[in-house]
């Protein structure tokens, strides 16, 4: 009858993935000095539903938004996915 799809390796870490740069995110927020994920969205002219789903790492983030996200806040992607990315635990 039907075949049992068994997920790849890669999908099995996108929730993961999703979560630790909905991290890294708040991370630089609060670290712009914004304790608010609503205020902060105000202030770069974000969608702030939306942009509450991406720091809770519940949202697909496609990577031409976050790197609009980054443009408004003038950070790298380079910055992004530094060592303290790499040392986010989930």
């Amino acid at each position: 009858m039907g075949k049992t799809v068994e997920k790849k390796e890669s999908d099995k870490l996108l929730p993961k993935d999703l979560k630790k740069i909905g991290l890294r995110l708040r991370i630089i927020r609060k670290s712009l000095g914004y304790g608010n994920s609503d205020k902060f969205a105000h202030a770069y002219d974000l969608d702030r539903a939306q942009y509450g789903k991406y720091e809770s790492g519940t949202q697909d983030l496609r990577i031409s938004s976050l790197i609009k996200i980054l443009e408004k806040i003038d950070y790298q992607l380079s910055d992004f996915f530094n060592d303290e990315y790499n040392n986010i635990n989930v």
